[in-house]
């Protein structure tokens, strides 16, 4: 379960926990739970996007174009993307 999470982190295709746990069709407690533990592990890390008109545009954020403009986001570590791809080699 905690592989299939950090794929779908990866895939970057789901912008909520809410999201995350409708397709894993687990509850957003055990997503939050998952990434905390996954982040604890340092698979993971939480951004927080505060995006404003300060800055131009998304160049350089790692999820560009893929966020709300508030709130929270996960994104893979080094580490997390070498289990990844160990997964899928």
């Amino acid at each position: 379960m905690l592989q299939r999470f950090l794929s779908l982190i990866q895939a970057g295709e789901f912008q909520s926990l809410l999201e995350i746990a409708r397709q894993m069709n687990v509850s957003v407690d055990m997503v939050r739970r998952m990434a905390g533990e996954m982040a604890d592990r340092g698979y993971l890390e939480e951004i927080r996007l505060e995006c404003d008109a300060v800055q131009p545009g998304c160049a350089g954020c790692p999820i560009q174009g893929k966020c709300q403009p508030a709130g929270r986001q996960w994104v893979l570590t080094e580490k997390g993307r070498a289990a990844v791809s160990g997964m899928q080699g």
